[in-house]
This record gives C-alpha cells, structure tokens and sequence, in this order.
C-alpha cells in the first residue's frame, strides 16, 4: 500500500534513488502495489452495496491488478522518477535480512471480490504511473 500519506515503499525508493548510485531489493518476494486511492475508491464501491447481501458473509480481498516483486516494483518507481532502473539491482531475502519473516508470495486473490460484483482495482503499474502523474506519490 501506497499513497500521499506517511511512510511507504514507494517514498522510500524515490529518496534512495537520489541518494545513492545502486540500489539492491529483494527480487524473490511476489506481492500486488496497491495505490490508497485506488483502494479507497474500491471500499466506497463495497460500502455502496446493501448490507446483508453478498460480500458481508466473506473473506474479499481488493489490490492493485497483477503482481511484481520487490524489485520489480523499484524498476518501475524509477521508471516514473526518469531514473535509469538497471541502478536497481537484485537480491535475494537472504541478502536483505529483516526483524520479521517476509512471505515469498503475498498475493492475495481478488476472486471473491469480483464474485460480489465489484470492481476489480486496476492493474498496478497502471496506477503506480497516475500516482506520479498527479502527485500523489514523489
């Protein structure tokens, strides 16, 4: 999750890339970017539904279209920042350790979702590059 507010992957990326030449992230870990505004036009969709019918009884899950690692998705925020993305190099969970346990694949399944009759949210890179776009993200 990503957006204008507080601390994100996103901001972090961009503040890097001016700061140093190379940059290594995880290229072993799958998930799905989700911009917040995106999100939140998704839950104003679920809460427009009536209650009782549908997705109240269910797990749903709402994130940005498709997948990337890490990695990927840093390419990418350089991509939109006109940075060079081969500054972005890969590495592996091992190499980059952290104080809790990463899971490899935290793609979560929008199923559900589009079952209840909502909208599915727009693949990621496709808003990734909005974000930029209106400044919502640096």
């Amino acid at each position: 999750m990503y957006g204008a507010g507080g601390p994100n992957f996103v901001k972090t990326i961009a503040r890097l890339e001016s700061e140093r030449a190379e940059l290594s992230v995880v290229d072993d870990q799958w998930g799905s970017p989700t911009w917040s505004a995106d999100l939140a036009v998704g839950l104003v969709q679920l809460a427009s539904l009536v209650v009782g019918e549908g997705p109240a009884s269910r797990v749903l899950h709402a994130t940005g279209g498709g997948e990337t690692t890490w990695f990927g998705f840093a390419r990418a925020i350089f991509e939109e920042l006109g940075a060079d993305p081969a500054r972005v190099k890969p590495c592996g969970t091992a190499d980059f350790p952290r104080p809790a346990p990463r899971p490899a694949y935290s793609v979560l399944s929008g199923k559900e979702w589009e079952a209840a009759g909502l909208t599915p949210l727009r693949p990621w890179r496709e808003a990734l590059r909005e974000a930029f776009a209106v400044g919502a993200v640096p």
